[in-house]
């Protein structure tokens, strides 16, 4: 009898018994690699000669299997097709959120320029007046303009 695989290994008895049942396999057939989900087909050959399938049971049971397949197949188109639906769905929604950050990033820039613009204001005004109300201009329709051109995309 063998320790499942999520048992914990501890202990010479259990490597006794591995090693026990490691040799107590038959040889696997060399062109064959074993295979399979359950464990009672873990070392059968998975290949047909010519004469096996010839034979008509052999040849039911294919079929059998096969249209178990198609049926498994068909039960799951309409997972297939709500994947897709989905898939489009989540490129749609991943764009209009790229296009939102670069909004919030012209938004921020243009408020964050324009404020530091009007921020510079008193420093042109006392080299000239004139200066200072085209600098205070220039920053406040910045400012004005990103935030209007985000209230617009929104």
């Amino acid at each position: 009898m063998e320790i499942p695989s999520e048992a914990p290994i501890s202990g010479a008895f259990h490597q006794e018994k591995a090693s026990d049942a490691e040799s107590s396999r038959p040889p696997s057939d060399g062109g064959v690699p074993a295979s399979g989900r359950r464990a009672a087909f873990r070392d059968v050959k998975r290949q047909l000669s010519d004469e096996e399938l010839k034979s008509s049971g052999v040849q039911r049971l294919l079929l059998d299997m096969l249209e178990q397949a198609d049926e498994a197949l068909g039960s799951l188109q309409p997972y297939v097709e709500r994947f897709h639906a989905a898939d489009k769905s989540v490129a749609v929604m991943t764009e209009r959120l790229r296009r939102n950050t670069t909004l919030e990033v012209f938004f921020g820039v243009g408020v964050g320029l324009g404020g530091a613009i009007i921020g510079l204001a008193p420093f042109f005004w006392t080299q000239s007046p004139q200066y200072g109300q085209v600098t205070a201009i220039i920053g406040f329709l910045l400012a004005v303009g990103a935030t209007v051109g985000r209230i617009i995309k929104k």
